[in-house]
């Protein structure tokens, strides 16, 4: 300090700091010793009858034995940032720009800056808080205080800082979906089961239970998916996984019972691609001719649904012949292929998706599914030409 005198709290001296870090730094906005004494003093003058509350040798011992001692050149960082939360890294400027500070290399005690960097970066926060608030069934109130909480790991000073204003828009504020995923992911870790009521909106826009509910069910996984998360749980009755909306769940119970199925195997990823819209059912081999115009991207569209596991060769001339008969063959003078897709999947999801893009995808295979899918386009053109389109 400037008379030289012992601050009044010392042992508060590592908190300054590191909160003027975490307010003021990062990678592009490295601070000095000094900067940082002056930012300290600034925002925390007040708990001092001197207005200085840190001393410029304080500040550069402390942050010496940081980046000393737990912070160290050369560590792997992304280890820093998975057991503490955050790192610190101590730079010298070069060149225009700044590098790494190795005290080996520059003993020459050059001026130092440092500054603090989160486990999470502002892309991962922004994309975090982009689909917390696209999600409906999260209340206002659940939407400002997570959405806060995001604001508080990017340095405040900072012009990203402007994308984490909270957006007032319509939501559900009867929610219980923030409570049901703490008391669901208690009741999968504790291996126990959960005795729920699964709900539907009736014609007053109310959730009521559906029939056979409340009854006991085995927890296994929450999912995001389709812009909603799920539980998924153990059907004993067909031995297979079904999944259920989490904000359509009330009244959860933990019932301390063995859970049947044990989800060491469980692969969420292989389970969100076999079972695309989260239609349940065991997993079967289905096979799709699909037409590539060269402007439809239909191969995005299957990898978006249904991952890169899916196989696909051109579709042979026989193939076509039998399904397409000859209009394959306009199809290949305009330049439009015709692909064979195979995938393995829950039926229900896949005729679902087939329906919806009925203009570029034919479900060959299994025979039963195919005619599913074509009933239901049947009846619903019937139905728009029931009346010709008047009232």
């Amino acid at each position: 300090m400037a008379n030289g005198s012992k601050p009044e709290s010392s042992r508060l001296n590592l908190f300054y700091i590191l909160q003027v870090l975490s307010d003021y730094t990062d990678e592009d906005h490295p601070m000095s010793a000094s900067e940082i004494r002056d930012k300290v003093n600034a925002e925390f003058g007040y708990l001092s009858s001197t207005g200085a509350v840190i001393s410029l040798d304080t500040v550069k011992r402390t942050l010496d034995d940081l980046t000393d001692r737990i912070f160290p050149p050369g560590m792997d960082y992304r280890e820093a940032l998975f057991r503490y939360g955050y790192c610190i890294f101590c730079l010298m400027k070069k060149d225009g720009g700044y590098r790494t500070y190795h005290a080996a290399e520059d003993s020459q005690a050059p001026k130092k800056y440092y500054y603090y960097e989160y486990s999470l970066g502002t892309a991962e926060l922004l994309t975090l808080k982009d689909a917390i608030e696209t999600y409906s069934y999260f209340s206002e109130e659940d939407i400002t205080d997570i959405v806060r909480k995001l604001v508080r790991l990017r340095p405040r000073s900072f012009p990203d800082s402007r994308y984490f204003d909270v957006a007032g828009e319509v939501r559900d504020e009867d929610s219980l979906l923030l409570m049901n995923i703490e008391a669901l992911n208690r009741i999968i870790n504790n291996r126990n089961g959960a005795k729920i009521t699964y709900c539907f909106y009736n014609t007053d826009k109310k959730l009521t239970p559906r029939p056979g509910y409340p009854k006991i069910i085995d927890p296994v996984h929450l999912m995001w998916s389709n812009g909603y998360y799920y539980l998924l749980a153990y059907n004993k009755k067909y031995e297979n996984i079904t999944s259920m909306r989490i904000d359509r769940i009330t009244d959860i119970e933990e019932i301390q019972t063995e859970n049947t199925y044990r989800a060491e195997n469980f692969n969420p990823v292989q389970y969100r691609y076999e079972h695309p819209v989260m239609f349940g059912g065991k997993k079967e081999t289905i096979v799709m001719l699909c037409r590539d115009t060269g402007k439809n991207y239909i191969m995005n569209t299957l990898v978006d649904v249904f991952g890169k596991n899916v196989r696909v060769t051109q579709a042979s001339e026989e193939l076509l012949e039998k399904y397409l008969k000859h209009r394959w063959e306009n199809d290949r003078e305009h330049g439009i292929i015709w692909l064979r897709v195979s995938i393995e999947s829950a039926l229900g999801g896949v005729e679902l998706w087939a329906t919806q893009y009925c203009n570029d995808c034919l479900i060959i295979s299994p025979e039963e599914s195919r005619d599913r899918v074509k009933k239901r386009l049947e009846e619903g053109i019937a139905y728009y030409q029931s009346n010709d389109g008047h009232c």
